[in-house]
């Protein structure tokens, strides 16, 4: 009886030893990628839940608590840059019409300027997500919309009234990263957003629109990664194949190594 319960124990061991070293292996030749999260003072969550799924370390920057040369020390440790939803713009960035706009900050929008651009010099490869796709278009010249449904189009609802998600679908274009990653030419996405992109900035390409043809996605075609998205991709994503492959495929393309 002692002997079948040494034997066990061996096997046991043996069978932790492998494991062990199977995740060791795993972690030395498939490293985690550090994803970078900027927001301001947002509920993360869904977030840090999906690039968690996707193996990635999140690195939390917080343009509402940290200066902007912390939020500088924090990218230069990461693979890739996300920048989160949030707030309206200051619409004296792009010439639109105050009396529209909902809340904004001008300090965090200068300050989330300086740092996408501060991205774009280190080259590292760059996700917007809501805000964050505005916030690329606004860097490179464009404008948007202040309120869709009174300047654009209300045919299709982009935000409910009682604040839930809104859905619609959207039309993906041809040669672009975004079909690529989709596989499919059309496509459902959820919707929360009062803003969107009325001119596109320059050098971006529109990947997506919403059958309204609002702008539903962009990208830099002239960039090694960036893509912009107006849906959020980390809200419910495992139910949505689009969300998935977006975000499997930005941690994927990630620097393995720091610049």
């Amino acid at each position: 009886m002692i002997s079948k319960f040494f034997k066990f124990i061996k096997i046991s061991l043996f069978l932790i030893l492998v494991v062990l070293a199977f995740i060791m292996i795993r972690d030395n030749f498939f490293p985690h990628k550090i994803i970078g999260i900027v927001h301001n003072n947002q509920n993360i969550n869904d977030i840090k839940i999906a690039t968690g799924d996707n193996r990635a370390i999140v690195n939390d920057i917080d343009t509402s608590r940290m200066d902007l040369d912390m939020c500088k020390r924090k990218i230069d440790s990461c693979d890739g840059v996300i920048f989160a939803g949030g707030n309206d713009f200051d619409p004296d960035l792009y010439g639109g019409d105050r009396s529209l706009v909902e809340t904004y900050s001008r300090e965090d929008d200068d300050k989330s300027l300086s740092i996408l651009d501060y991205c774009i010099g280190l080259q590292k490869p760059i996700l917007g997500i809501c805000r964050g796709m505005q916030l690329i278009n606004i860097y490179y010249g464009g404008s948007l919309y202040d309120d869709i449904a009174k300047q654009f189009s209300d045919k299709i609802c982009h935000r409910n009234k009682d604040n839930t998600l809104a859905y619609h679908d959207i039309s993906i274009s041809p040669d672009t990263r975004l079909m690529k990653i989709a596989k499919s030419d059309r496509l459902e996405v959820n919707s929360y957003h009062h803003e969107g992109i009325k001119d596109l900035g320059d050098g971006l390409t529109v990947s997506a629109r919403s059958d309204d043809g609002l702008i539903e996605a962009i990208e830099n075609p002239y960039y090694p990664y960036m893509i912009g998205v107006q849906w959020h991709p980390e809200i419910n994503y495992e139910e949505n194949d689009l969300s998935k492959r977006l975000l499997k495929d930005f941690i994927k393309n990630s620097n393995a190594g720091k610049n």
